[in-house]
């Protein structure tokens, strides 16, 4: 008898049965991709928002997080000062510099690497943060996510991030 090469029809079955299930268990997982991309969205923004309030402790000076207006991107934020105390927030100077090294803090919603994702603020269009690392925008605030509804809080008394 010659060697004879290829599958059986079991092995054949077998392994269509297999490539069924990791088919099964991914697929659900893929649709949710905007979802996940929006929590991590989120995740950055706590954390940059954080970030101001360390800025404004370290420097004793007042740092606002702007959300889709000037001096922030129409759709995004970016965490500013106003320096030279001329009411005019986020000139030149005044943006704080981004934590990875990359220019000032400015981040652009809803392209890129943030496509389909956008935020908004519940009240006004800034977070402003005193020395003490409190926030002065009268209550706290709440930022919320799209897609995925989720929901960044910052207390009045202690603005803690969550």
């Amino acid at each position: 008898m010659k060697n004879q090469h290829g599958f059986t029809l079991i092995e054949l079955v077998v392994i269509i049965v297999l490539l069924a299930i990791l088919a099964a268990v991914a697929i659900p997982r893929l649709g949710d991709v905007a979802s996940t991309k929006a929590a991590a969205t989120a995740a950055k923004i706590k954390s940059d928002i954080r970030y101001a309030q360390e800025l404004a402790m370290t420097r004793n000076r007042s740092y606002r997080v702007y959300f889709n207006s000037a001096p922030a991107p129409a759709s995004g934020y970016a965490v500013v000062n106003d320096a030279n105390n001329n009411g005019a927030w986020g000139e030149a100077g005044e943006f704080a510099p981004d934590p990875s090294g990359k220019g000032n803090l400015s981040v652009t919603l809803n392209s890129g690497d943030y496509a389909g994702v956008t935020a908004s603020l519940s009240a006004g269009s800034y977070i402003s943060f005193n020395s003490l690392g409190r926030p002065t925008t009268g209550g706290g605030a709440t930022i919320t996510m799209s897609p995925g509804g989720y929901t960044i809080t910052i207390f009045a008394e202690t603005g803690a991030v969550n």
